[in-house]
């Protein structure tokens, strides 16, 4: 979720993006120039290139410091956690983070657990030892459920539907949301799927 202030900050260096590339390509009317008309449009693109880069390092920085992650921290008070709220959590951070950026480890705990609870579901149902229902999940052959079998999987699980990869490329948070908890949902099915 952006503030408004970022959103405000990201109107404006956009705007002025759109001012220097019209000053610099010539399409900004004469009017609008006549002030700046001694001012090098090359000098003033290159300020103002040097400004954004500023900005986005100043951002790069900024979203270093929320690092406090339940998923990633390390708590004494694990054990009285509720099963899946640390994931639940964890998700919904990465559902809520635009950028990618601060929940990059994120991800990567929750694709491991999710991955964890899905090789023990297929090696209770399959009867399989720990390195088949490794292989299994990492060939997408432990589930009928494409998306979660895409999202656990390596090279050779089945590539994700392109309604799918598309749902990725605009929403990239939202939709890892979505495949780790079709993952999940899977896994819970086989596993129940076995205590029956």
């Amino acid at each position: 979720m952006t503030t408004v202030r970022e959103t405000l900050l990201g109107s404006l260096g956009v705007l002025a993006a759109a001012v220097a590339v019209g000053v610099a390509v010539g399409l900004a009317p004469a009017s609008a120039l006549g002030a700046a008309s001694s001012v090098d449009a090359t000098v003033g693109t290159g300020v103002l290139g040097l400004g954004l880069l500023a900005y986005a390092l100043h951002r790069r920085r900024s979203g270093d410091e929320d690092r406090d992650d339940p998923l990633l921290a390390d708590h004494e008070t694990a054990d009285r956690d509720a099963p899946g709220e640390r994931v639940d959590a964890a998700l919904d951070r990465v559902a809520a983070d635009s950028s990618g950026r601060a929940s990059t480890d994120a991800r990567a705990v929750v694709r491991e657990r999710v991955r964890l609870t899905a090789e023990r579901a297929y090696a209770q149902g399959a009867g399989a030892d720990d390195v088949d229902a490794t292989e299994a999940v990492a060939a997408g052959e432990w589930t009928d459920d494409r998306v979660a079998a895409a999202f656990l999987g390596d090279e050779r699980a089945p590539r994700l539907p392109l309604r799918e990869r598309l749902r990725g490329w605009l929403h990239p948070g939202r939709a890892f949301e979505r495949r780790a908890r079709r993952a999940a949902d899977a896994a819970h099915r086989l596993a129940t799927e076995v205590a029956q």
